[in-house]
């Protein structure tokens, strides 16, 4: 692929072996997946670093509606369905995990996406697997319904990064919908919150590899590096907000 028309984003030629994991590659996972790939990460043959994907699910009828799968790939275990996905656009082939995530040495990257159906599953990865890991640079974690989401991106081997994301957790039976959303959030909003956390990654990578900085004005790190709430919505998200019905983001 020519990737000239974005090299003011991110010069794939520089990523070098730089990796990201993405743990659950439904609708959030295997849109950023595409994302990634289209900006040239997980082209390892070219040194472009290395895009790692989990999952132990088959893809079903339902999830063409707002997954980046075809039709043909129904009853294809969702990994490879990707692979192929992203072999077609973009002509290489990415690093593919048939499995739920249950130890650090697999899953271990530069960029670590937790993307499963449900918190329960995304606190127990977490706290297994990624916790005080100090060559994870960045966490980035989403949830999403059909018409707000959220996006967490801190690191793991910051302690108050750390607790201040667990102050956002919540057990899966408060989500007000299926905690992985797949009757209840559409693809346009799906496409918005993958973008958001695509951007998240590359910002960080530009901050920390590029001439940019992680710091504030103090050269200290901010209690969490971001947080983004979105609404395609605002005049309800505002009414949750600051009305009777509180906000509650689920697992994309």
């Amino acid at each position: 692929m020519n990737y000239s028309r974005q090299l003011g984003l991110i010069d794939p030629s520089q990523i070098g072996k730089k990796s990201i994991s993405l743990i659950g590659v439904g609708a959030t996972g295997s849109m950023m997946a595409c994302l990634m790939a289209q900006l040239g990460w997980g082209n390892t043959p070219h040194g472009q670093g290395v895009l790692k994907v989990f999952d132990g699910d088959k893809i079903e009828e339902h999830n063409l509606a707002n997954q980046a799968y075809q039709l043909k790939h129904i009853g294809m275990l969702k990994v490879d369905a990707l692979d192929d996905v992203i072999m077609n656009k973009c002509g290489f082939h990415i690093e593919t995990h048939n499995e739920m995530v249950t130890d650090q040495k697999s899953v271990r990257a530069n960029y670590v996406c937790i993307l499963t159906d449900t918190m329960k599953s995304r606190k127990e990865i977490f706290d297994n697997c990624l916790q005080h890991c100090f060559d994870i640079d960045l966490v980035v974690e989403t949830r999403m319904g059909l018409r707000d989401g959220r996006i967490y991106a801190f690191n793991p081997s910051n302690l108050e990064h750390v607790e201040w994301w667990r102050q956002t957790l919540y057990d899966d039976n408060v989500a007000q919908v299926s905690a992985c959303g797949a009757s209840a959030s559409i693809i346009t909003t799906v496409g918005f919150i993958a973008s958001l956390a695509t951007s998240r990654i590359v910002q960080h990578y530009n901050a920390r590899y590029g001439s940019g900085s992680l710091n504030g004005k103090d050269g200290k790190e901010p209690p969490m590096w971001n947080e983004v709430h979105f609404s395609l919505y605002p005049e309800t998200f505002y009414m949750r907000q600051f009305g009777k019905e509180p906000v509650i983001a689920i697992p994309s």
